[in-house]
């Protein structure tokens, strides 16, 4: 039963860690693609190596037409729509920012999953949620405790943030009725259907895009098999076992790998602030769990 809890938060961090370089892989290919190009390639590579791996293995699932509704809606939030609001907030701030307000969501989700699925969270859960989102502000300041960001990408990343919260009701609802890879291989078709009228209207593919290619193919690819795929899956598994409230402190992680990943691939200072905000991230989420490892 240790063991069995010890991999479930073991996916958990994991699937963090592909989402907090998730922002500075989508820094990269920002140089040459708009996001929703971006998005959309990210979403096809993504079910290029979903569809292998499940067919190869024969691993996949029948999907129930009565389903295809929720799986939808699923779709709709994340990734179509999320991935649209968080897209352009990235593109108008800094990775460790835009991963620092997407923490909010283990902040927003308790709510609507009291509302609409009736979890309990304890004392200690409220506890690690605030301390945890204390670490998250100190993130967001500089060295002379200013808050510095662009309010057009804060509007974009909030709006993510809510799309991220009905995307986890969502996902719980499915967790009960398929495994986490059919979930991440459905949801991941459907998003990049709904992509592709976007993506034409939007999007101009210039000669320049795909003479740069070399530029911006390893993080693209990365995008699409760690981030959309595996940690989605992982995700999946994870919200399976904890429960939408307790999953998704997880999410505070988030900035603390994009802090840490920043620095070391495209230089991104990494001030006292963040060191101390981290530290006090961790602990937050630590706290937040510790009633849930005792029972």
């Amino acid at each position: 039963m240790k063991d069995r809890a010890y991999i479930v938060h073991l996916a958990g961090v994991i699937a963090m860690i592909f989402w907090g370089i998730s922002f500075v892989w989508s820094t990269q290919v920002y140089q040459n693609l708009n996001p929703t190009a971006t998005i959309f390639l990210r979403l096809v590579v993504a079910t290029i190596f979903f569809t292998a791996i499940l067919f190869t293995f024969h691993l996949n699932e029948k999907v129930k037409k009565e389903h295809l509704g929720l799986f939808a809606l699923a779709a709709m939030f994340e990734p179509f729509l999320y991935f649209i609001f968080e897209g352009y907030g990235l593109k108008n701030t800094s990775p460790v920012i835009g991963s620092g307000i997407i923490a909010m969501i283990p902040l927003v989700t308790p709510i609507a999953a009291h509302i609409f699925l009736k979890e309990r969270l304890t004392p200690m859960n409220i506890v690690g949620f605030i301390i945890s989102f204390i670490g998250v502000i100190v993130l967001l300041l500089n060295k002379d405790l200013e808050f510095i960001a662009s309010t057009k990408g804060i509007l974009f990343l909030c709006s993510a943030v809510l799309v991220a919260v009905g995307y986890s009701i969502a996902l719980i609802r499915l967790t009960k009725l398929y495994k986490p890879m059919t979930i991440t291989w459905v949801q991941n078709i459907i998003g990049m259907l709904y992509f592709i009228p976007l993506t034409i209207i939007m999007e101009r593919f210039e000669p320049s895009n795909f003479a740069n290619v070399g530029g911006y193919i390893v993080p693209l690819v990365c995008l699409g098999v760690f981030c959309s795929a595996v940690a989605y899956a992982l995700w999946a598994f994870a919200f399976s076992k904890l429960g939408a409230s307790k999953a998704n402190v997880y999410s505070n992680l988030i900035p603390v790998f994009t802090a840490i990943f920043s620095y070391f691939i495209i230089h991104e200072s990494l001030t006292a602030n963040k060191i101390i905000g981290i530290l006090v991230v961790v602990i937050g989420l630590v706290l937040s769990q510790l009633k849930a490892k005792k029972q």
